[in-house]
């Protein structure tokens, strides 16, 4: 049996009725609604469906409660539809952006979930993130150093480990030592008597393209903050600070896999358009000579 049903949007005296605010996908506002859906009512002949009072869930504060706010919006489509706010430019964009979201999300991120789907993208952006999650540990550095020349003589190689032994011996009591602190000191050590070179080195793992001197000086020392005695290396004699340290990781494959997906989805993402584009035999051209107005982007 059928009832009509006349929504009263504002009361006497100074109470107002609330605004309707249906919440989850309006079902009021499908064209074709799911096949299972009901027709629960109608509002000038336009169907308000099940669907749209199930969405309601707990916003809603009974049955009845959730049936007055989805005629109200339907109502309030229609009266939207009827001043024309459908054409409007700020709302053609909020649903052209609706459309855009939920394609992708439909026939994108629900479809490209699994490293088979992306081909060989999916090896690139594998190997890249692997290393992130099961590598052995990583170690920064900084060293002051004094420089000897290949073929300097014997002399010069000694004057400069002897200063290379008073700076470490400077250093050999800190703890917690910063780069720019270790470079201070040595300076302060060595005085007008010669040079002292410095730089900062990243983090490497033990085995990598660090000469093997050092390496073996910077992973002898016993934590960070701390320092190595005077070491020869090819470039001098160098006193280096352990710095930093990325320590040993090795997760699970899956770990690996769930933590490469989205990334995987970002960076086949302009592909899947192109196969989007080459389906639908779209021609898409852009105007070089008109980017350059665009200064601000």
């Amino acid at each position: 049996m059928k009832k009509a049903v006349f929504l009263v949007l504002a009361a006497c005296g100074s109470q107002t009725a609330p605004v309707p605010t249906p919440t989850g996908p309006a079902a009021a506002m499908q064209e074709k609604p799911a096949p299972d859906d009901i027709v629960v009512a109608t509002v000038n002949g336009k169907p308000v469906y099940g669907s749209c009072l199930t969405a309601q869930g707990p916003h809603a504060k009974s049955r009845q409660d959730a049936l007055d706010q989805c005629i109200a919006f339907e109502l309030m489509a229609q009266e939207a539809d009827a001043r024309g706010i459908a054409s409007d430019h700020e709302v053609a964009e909020a649903t052209r952006t609706a459309l855009v979201n939920q394609l992708v999300a439909l026939d994108y991120e629900d479809r490209f979930k699994q490293p088979s789907d992306f081909g060989n993208v999916w090896h690139q952006i594998y190997a890249k993130n692997k290393l992130r999650y099961d590598h052995p540990e990583y170690r920064g550095s900084a060293y002051t150093r004094i420089d000897v020349p290949e073929g300097a003589p014997a002399a010069q190689d000694q004057a400069a480990h002897a200063l290379a032994n008073e700076i470490a011996a400077a250093l050999a009591a800190e703890r917690g030592l910063m780069p720019p602190q270790m470079k201070d000191i040595a300076e302060r050590v060595v005085g007008t008597r010669g040079k002292v070179s410095y730089a900062v080195v990243p983090p490497y793992t033990h085995i990598s393209t660090l000469d093997i001197i050092y390496a073996d000086a910077l992973f002898a020392i016993p934590e960070i903050g701390r320092t190595s005695p005077a070491v020869k290396t090819p470039w001098g004699w160098d006193v280096i600070l352990y710095s930093d340290v990325v320590p040993e990781e090795h997760q699970p494959e899956s770990k690996i896999v769930s933590e490469t997906v989205p990334d995987a989805q970002r960076t086949f993402f302009p592909q899947w358009t192109n196969q989007v584009a080459q389906r639908l035999g779209v021609k898409i051209q852009v105007f070089e000579d008109k980017l350059p107005l665009l200064e601000k982007l």
